[in-house]
């Protein structure tokens, strides 16, 4: 619900709310940043007005599922 939740850019905080409970989706969508599925400006402060979108990894979980 993360990685639906940021298919556009949208700022962090307003991501994570509609991800569902926001403590829970919060991991989540680090996890995601760190692993490049999602992508943020990271050379100024992670905050909640922080634009996030999708990362170039964000498709290869498309494509591992559709080639089991």
């Amino acid at each position: 619900m993360v990685l639906e939740a940021f298919s556009a850019p949208r700022p962090l905080m307003a991501g994570a709310t509609a991800a569902g409970e926001t403590l829970s989706a919060l991991p989540v969508l680090y996890h995601a940043l760190w692993s490049g599925r999602l992508m943020a400006d990271l050379t100024r402060p992670l905050g909640e007005h922080t634009l996030v979108t999708p990362g170039p990894a964000a498709g290869d979980e498309e494509q591992e599922q559709h080639g089991r």
